[in-house]
């Protein structure tokens, strides 16, 4: 607990206030001792200026007041008054103790300007005081009396209620400071745990799924940065999960797939070997039979190989610059055979001269054989697979029509998917492994291209192949 961000946010919140507060009970304190302080200067200030004023007939006529008259001046002023020369001689009236046992208890150079004409203050603390002393000292010049000795004026009044206020100010200020205390620890414990309860749901969402529980996802959803971390958890964790099942239904798949012609091989192989192909020409069709599921075999695993290649980034793709339209022509020849056995046509349309794509050939003629061997699959019998090629832009297009069935619209966002078929059972049969249009968006992709996909039911199918185009023509 004392490790968690919970108890370190609550403690640094505690400590924030308890600082702040502390700090301005010492300002303020401070001030206020201040303020009462230069208040009470500037009061004897004035009265001093009052009290010379009032002294001013008596002092010009040489003639020294009495104790008597500074003792009911003093209690006019609320202050001790008394008259001293620059020597430190009491001309009149009863200092405190302290100004009769030394000559000047204050600093000298303070005194000198006092007698040169500078008004001055000093704030002291007696031993058995329990508030501080305040003394202002008024220079009388010569000009100002009879004498031809300067003077000073000293009016000393203890500064009375300063400690008092100050000590008041304090325990309001400590009582504030509980209370603030007890608010703040409140406050602070639902803030802070308003912090870490997304955190710790982020936690225990990321526990569970490294527990195997891919389903986890944590409700962390503000619009903070807590909030935000929740989302690419939640996003990481729905890739995560994604390429987990797309991994065991790979293995499920392959599994699935290489037990079937395996299978085959093993019981055709098994009826030879017992003897039981005895017929003319029943041991030739069992060994074709064989042959063509060790090709498809033989075709599942070079495309689970070229797909695993391509996810992982490691397939060799060998760009050139070549022809589309003559590119195209020679490798639609290769699929006379094909077509015969539906008696399918190709329908080329007019196309202008186009500039050279980037591209890699073999991977090329990978990709044409998917499209055109699904084309031929789906598409009636005597009918027609069109081709056309165009230019856009930067790009060259070429389109692959066939007059099929078609795609449902459920099923179009899928297709790209491994092993998704939208008719199971017709597409084994017809020996596809379920991957032909998987590994052929990825190729066309690592050749800096795209594929698309258009559908309608009952009208056929259109695959849109887009490549980059070179600056160099074609002879």
């Amino acid at each position: 607990m004392k490790h968690s961000i919970f108890s370190k946010l609550l403690i640094s919140f505690l400590a924030v206030i308890l600082i702040g507060t502390l700090t301005l009970g010492f300002l303020m304190s401070y001030l206020m001792r201040n303020h009462i302080i230069e208040k009470q200067r500037s009061d004897l200030f004035n009265k001093g200026r009052i009290v010379i004023t009032l002294l001013d007939p008596a002092l010009s006529d040489g003639r020294m007041p009495g104790e008597k008259t500074l003792a009911t001046l003093g209690e006019l002023v609320g202050a001790t008054i008394w008259l001293s020369d620059a020597d430190g001689q009491i001309l009149a009236g009863k200092p405190p103790q302290r100004w009769l046992t030394r000559r000047f208890p204050e600093n000298n150079d303070q005194i000198v300007e006092l007698f040169t004409g500078t008004p001055q203050s000093w704030v002291r603390t007696a031993r058995r005081q329990t508030d501080p002393s305040i003394v202002v000292a008024l220079p009388i010049l010569p000009s100002l009396s009879s004498s031809s000795q300067p003077a000073a004026l000293f009016l000393y009044t203890p500064i009375t209620g300063v400690n008092r206020s100050a000590d008041a100010l304090e325990k309001l200020l400590l009582y504030a400071l509980l209370i603030g205390v007890i608010i703040a620890a409140v406050a602070s414990f639902f803030i802070s745990r308003s912090f870490t309860r997304p955190i710790t749901d982020i936690s225990a969402a990321a526990a569970r799924f490294a527990r195997g529980e891919y389903n986890a996802r944590t409700t962390a959803s503000s619009d903070d940065e807590i909030g935000k971390l929740g989302h690419t958890f939640n996003n990481m964790a729905d890739s995560l999960a994604h390429s987990e099942q797309n991994r065991r239904d790979l293995l499920a798949n392959v599994s699935h797939e290489l037990k079937t012609p395996i299978a085959s091989i093993q019981a055709l192989t098994e009826a030879i070997l017992d003897g039981l192909a005895v017929k003319p020409g029943q041991q030739q069709r069992y060994l074709s039979t064989i042959v063509d599921e060790t090709k498809r075999l033989d075709r599942l695993i070079g495309d689970v190989l070229d797909l695993s290649q391509l996810e992982a980034g490691k397939l060799l793709i060998t760009p050139q610059s070549f022809n589309l339209t003559k590119f195209i022509e020679t490798e639609m020849l290769k699929y006379s055979s094909l077509l015969d056995t539906k008696q399918l046509s190709f329908v080329f349309d007019d196309c202008p001269p186009l500039p050279s794509v980037w591209a890699d050939t073999d991977r090329l003629a990978q990709i044409l054989g998917n499209l055109v061997s699904n084309a031929v699959r789906y598409s009636p019998q005597g009918s027609q697979i069109f081709i056309k090629i165009t230019e856009s832009s930067s790009c060259a297009i070429l389109a692959i029509r066939d007059l099929g069935p078609g795609i449902p619209a459920d099923d179009l966002p899928y297709i790209w998917d491994r092993f998704y078929r939208v008719d199971k059972s017709r597409s084994r049969l017809d020996g596809g492994t379920g991957l032909g249009l998987s590994i052929t968006k990825k190729l066309v992709e690592a050749m800096h291209g795209s594929i698309e996909v258009e559908s309608t039911l009952a009208k056929g199918t259109t695959f849109t192949l887009t490549l980059p185009l070179t600056s160099e023509q074609t002879p």
